[in-house]
C-alpha cells in the first residue's frame, strides 16, 4: 500500500490503518495520486453524499482535488468492487472513531 506500510504515529489513525490492511483493496496498490483520486471520487459516488469537506494545509491541493472530481463519479463496476470487498471483510464493530 502506498505510504501505508508503517503504522501511523498518531494513535487516532490506528483503527483505520488496521482496517485498510485487512481490506487489502486492490486500488491501494497503485500510484499514490491514483489512490487518492479513487478515494475522493468513491466518497462522492456514494448514494446520499452530495458534499465533501476535504482539509489540506496546501492550497494547491484544492485545484488538484477539483481536477480529480472533474472526472465525475467512479465507474459503477469499480464502486461496486470496493463496496463488495467491504461487505466481505468489514466487521460489525467497524464504526467511525471519535
Amino acid at each position: 500500500m502506498p505510504s501505508g506500510d508503517r503504522r501511523p504515529a498518531d494513535s487516532y489513525a490506528h483503527p483505520y490503518w488496521e482496517r485498510l490492511r485487512k481490506l487489502n483493496y486492490d486500488v491501494l496498490r497503485g500510484e499514490l495520486n491514483e489512490t487518492i483520486a479513487i478515494a475522493l471520487r468513491f466518497t462522492l459516488t456514494a448514494p446520499g453524499v452530495h458534499t465533501a469537506i476535504v482539509g489540506t494545509t496546501k492550497p494547491e491541493r484544492i485545484k488538484e482535488n477539483v481536477a480529480i472530481l472533474e472526472a465525475g463519479p467512479l465507474p459503477n463496476d469499480l464502486f461496486e468492487k470496493i463496496r463488495s470487498r467491504w461487505r466481505e471483510v468489514a466487521e460489525s464493530t467497524w464504526t467511525g472513531e471519535t
